[in-house]
């Protein structure tokens, strides 16, 4: 099945109702992954159709890119589909061949997150196993967003609902596997008759079906912008760190009560029901701004206790950090770590940050000795380096050695990529006569 196959569905109005936390939820993850001024947009224009809803932003006059770091924005790219999903692969996965071949999916996929190549056709190109091919593609799918990674619409959308995290609507997973074509071509009472369902069940999964997205990927595939805003402020005294939310780049949500009130005293009774489902979708706006704000917040003080030595001075390498360490330690999903972070900035007094850059790979160690960062792995690199005998400098395997020393098992190649990165020259261009 084609991945531009459009839907027109019959909707039954009476079952909406049922699935508003669902959708509640929906939103809270879109306004977590998108950053403060995006988040502005959206919501001005959803103010747009709502008249009881005003959205106030507190945002300072924008800095050309390239002005100190205390005056907060500061140029930005954002992220690609393949740089969103690269980062992720990064921070979860160890460096192992099925990373690689995960990193070699992604480079596949096309615009819109769908993975255009048969699974034949991968073996052939690689020469690996169907299963070691379906271990890869399922790490690829566990990503974020949902439906990333699929064949076709019928596996995007699978996907998306057998990884909702909140209830769906019972026969709905069996629909997309068993009766995609029969949901295509609206074949209703056959549905129904093969998952036992009434009009209300079957309603309510139609429902869902046009709640999930065909394209995955698009929201990534956007302009980018010249400016950004810093969401949070660090700030570390006499040994102490703290967090904050800049109010100054959050958007407020104001509900217009005057108006309410005096829209309802002469309104017919159609009118008011408009005016009801109006006044509960400030209210859930405002419960997901909330909770983008919590998150954000919670994850961000987490970020700072790991690398509280790099924000205390930022001479220090960044510890060891992965998505899955947040995520485990605050009990959450990793995706949803993956979405605060992304497109999000961090003002220290030292330069403004995007929340990703503190998180760092572990570098190889041997088993007896705590984990390490590649960054303090190069910073080690860097002081072998400055204390060697400039007459007889330190050959890659006269590093792998020293380095094997300080708890870092690395091989000299790694010694080597490591060295270029840190641009620090090969042996005989260091050598001083």
């Amino acid at each position: 099945m084609k991945p531009t196959q459009q839907f027109d569905f019959v909707q039954n109005q009476t079952q909406v109702q049922k699935f508003t936390l669902t959708q509640g939820m929906r939103q809270s993850i879109l306004m977590l992954q998108l950053d403060a001024l995006d988040l502005i947009d959206y919501l001005k224009n959803v103010s747009l159709e709502n008249p009881l809803l005003e959205v106030r932003t507190h945002l300072a006059p924008p800095v050309a890119p390239g002005a100190p770091a205390a005056e907060q924005p500061l140029a930005d790219t954002h992220q690609s589909l393949f740089e969103y999903l690269l980062t992720q692969v990064q921070l979860t996965m160890r460096d192992t061949p099925l990373r690689t071949l995960v990193i070699y999916l992604v480079q596949q996929l096309d615009p819109r997150g769908y993975l255009p190549l048969s699974d034949a056709e991968i073996q052939k190109e690689l020469g690996i196993d169907a299963i070691t091919l379906a271990d890869a593609k399922t790490l690829l799918q566990r990503l974020d967003p949902p439906g990333v990674g699929a064949h076709n619409l019928q596996e995007c959308l699978y996907l998306q609902a057998e990884q909702d995290p909140d209830p769906i609507p019972d026969g709905v997973l069996a629909l997309l596997q068993e009766h995609f074509e029969d949901l295509v071509a609206h074949r209703y009472q056959s549905i129904k008759q093969a998952l036992g369902l009434d009009d209300a069940g079957l309603a309510a999964c139609l429902h869902y079906v046009q709640t999930l997205s065909a394209d995955p990927g698009l929201a990534y595939n956007h302009t980018p912008v010249e400016f950004v805003v810093p969401e949070l402020t660090v700030t570390v005294h006499d040994g102490k760190a703290s967090l904050k939310l800049n109010r100054r780049g959050q958007a407020e949500l104001i509900f217009a009560q005057a108006t309410y009130d005096e829209l309802k005293a002469t309104a017919d009774a159609e009118a008011r029901e408009y005016l009801q489902a109006k006044k509960e979708q400030f209210r859930a706006l405002e419960y997901a701004l909330q909770r983008r704000e919590n998150t954000l917040t919670t994850i961000g003080r987490e970020i700072v206790r790991r690398q509280f030595a790099y924000f205390e001075n930022p001479q220090q390498p960044l510890a060891p950090l992965l998505l899955r360490d947040i995520a485990q330690t605050l009990q959450i999903a990793e995706s949803t770590v993956s979405r605060a972070i992304n497109g999000k900035y961090l003002q220290t007094d030292f330069g403004v940050f995007p929340l990703k850059m503190f998180f760092s790979r572990y570098a190889p160690a041997v088993a007896t000795a705590a984990a390490h960062s590649t960054d303090q792995l190069i910073k080690a690199l860097k002081q072998l380096v400055a204390a060697e005998d400039p007459k007889h400098p330190l050959s890659d395997e006269a590093l792998a050695k020293q380095l094997a020393a300080a708890h870092f098992a690395v091989a000299r190649r790694t010694v080597a990529k490591y060295r270029q990165k840190a641009g620090i020259a090969p042996a005989h261009a260091r050598k001083q006569p």
